[in-house]
């Protein structure tokens, strides 16, 4: 069986976009089911149609840096399916770890956009509902790293996943979701002390450190005593992003750039970040430069992968992203 240097782990979606200046109603909610419209029409100018989740928003960034990546997911036996196994091929990710559910249909978002780029999202999950997966392909699965984004709370899916890991010596770069984060603390305190990179947005990193408090040196004191490990990634959307190991210890900001669309930001920054400790052989400010370079990008444009980096950056392209050391 072929062996890849990542397979990205989590959903695929096809995802519908409308901003909120499209909606043909006077109404200044991004939500359109104000108690004011419920029961009338609402017309849309524009409508953006893509592929998203973070499986799949993930796997094209690996690819898109010259890594050989495979996509584990799940989709329906329906036109979105193949549209998003389409759209894999075309950024050559491998597709032969994507499962066809013969019953359920392919996961769906529609996300409202304001006028900043933020997203409200509806969630219909389908076939890539992970909760409802029981068995991984162990045959297929080798790789040199795990990249794994939620999986619904499925706790015995991703205490398999990790096993694995351990029992084939694979890396696992993880960014849960608020299931996973919901998780009592001695299982998740079993799963993060297997985790080679967490990556948490500033809300989760409070949740996940049980304190509420912003200063985020404090915020890594807790995080470190649960996932002494890892190598942690806090992101805070434009106020930059974190990243610490033993003693070392960044911040890195975001370019100045009007922002389009923030969904798959996280994955963005994420899977760049990943990649940059491929690319860079383990060099953590390098790999903070690539994913802040990688989510800066994103969001520009509309849709979650439309605005990724098509190659890996030059060396002068990294040093855009300001650096500094966190004493």
């Amino acid at each position: 069986m072929k062996k890849f240097d990542v397979i990205s782990i989590g959903s695929a979606t096809q995802d519908i976009f409308i901003l909120n200046k499209d909606l043909k109603y006077p109404v200044k909610a991004i939500n359109p089911f104000d108690e004011k419209v419920i029961g009338d029409k609402i017309s849309v100018k524009d409508m953006y149609f893509d592929i998203g989740g973070g499986g799949s928003n993930t796997a094209a960034t690996f690819s898109n840096m010259g890594l050989k990546v495979g996509l584990f997911t799940r989709v329906g036996k329906d036109l979105a399916g193949k549209e998003i196994i389409r759209v894999m091929k075309k950024f050559k990710v491998d597709t032969n770890l994507i499962e066809i559910d013969k019953k359920l249909e392919t996961a769906y978002s529609v996300i409202f956009l304001n006028k900043d780029g933020d997203r409200t999202a509806l969630v219909f999950r389908g076939a890539a509902d992970f909760k409802k997966i029981k068995k991984i392909p162990v045959k297929k699965l080798k790789s040199d790293w795990f990249f794994v984004t939620t999986l619904n709370g499925n706790h015995q899916l991703l205490k398999n996943l990790f096993d694995l890991a351990d029992n084939k010596n694979i890396k696992i770069a993880w960014n849960p979701g608020s299931a996973e984060l919901d998780f009592s603390k001695s299982q998740i305190t079993r799963l993060l002390k297997r985790v080679n990179v967490l990556f948490l947005n500033l809300d989760e990193a409070q949740k996940l450190a049980q304190c509420k408090t912003k200063n985020i040196k404090s915020i890594y004191h807790h995080l470190e005593k649960i996932a002494p490990d890892s190598i942690i990634c806090v992101t805070a959307g434009k106020k930059g992003a974190w990243v610490k190991k033993d003693q070392e210890f960044y911040w890195a900001g975001i370019l100045s750039k009007k922002m389009v669309n923030a969904t798959g930001a996280g994955d963005a920054f994420g899977a760049g970040f990943a990649a940059g400790l491929i690319l860079y052989d383990g060099g953590i400010k390098k790999a903070l430069q690539l994913g802040m370079l990688n989510s800066n990008s994103v969001v520009t444009k509309m849709g979650a992968k439309h605005g990724l980096l098509k190659k890996p950056p030059t060396g002068k392209m990294l040093e855009k992203i300001r650096v500094m050391i966190i004493k």
